[in-house]
């Protein structure tokens, strides 16, 4: 919004000093060499205000279009870091209780927003270990 606001001064201010040249018209003249353009002042200006303002425009869709997706992805990324690392906790937890079917819930829940993150095969077999300790206590209870 800040840069429609000046784009818009810009604008205004720009083509409102073009009628004050209108009244006072020179030439500029450009030379290079033997080269020399000799043009109107405010078809300079008018030509020059515009590149500016079509400048600030590109600019603008640039950001839009190339910069504002990116940020919008780093932050489903970080959605899903997050949510991942939540379950995570909620699997350590469950293993440390002894219970191996939450456990079993929140890795699979952590697999799906961290897939190929290495703990994954640690908690797996931490569950795995925690499922025979489990019948092992079991079958040591009944004696």
């Amino acid at each position: 919004m800040i840069r429609l606001l000046i784009i818009l001064i810009i604008f205004v201010a720009g083509y409102g000093s073009l009628f004050y040249f209108f009244n006072n018209t020179g030439n500029l003249s450009l030379v290079l060499g033997m080269w020399q353009l000799s043009i109107p002042i405010v078809q300079f200006l008018f030509v020059f205000i515009t590149f500016i303002i079509l400048l600030i425009l590109f600019s603008y869709a640039f950001t839009k279009l190339f910069i504002y997706p990116r940020a919008a992805y780093m932050r489903y990324k970080l959605s899903n870091e997050q949510k991942g690392l939540s379950h995570l906790r909620d699997t350590l937890v469950a293993i440390t209780e002894g219970n191996t079917d939450q456990a079993t819930k929140s890795q699979k829940q952590f697999k799906k927003y961290l897939g190929k993150d290495p703990l994954n095969k640690i908690l797996q077999t931490q569950i795995k270990q925690s499922k025979e300790l489990k019948i092992v206590n079991v079958e040591k209870g009944s004696d």
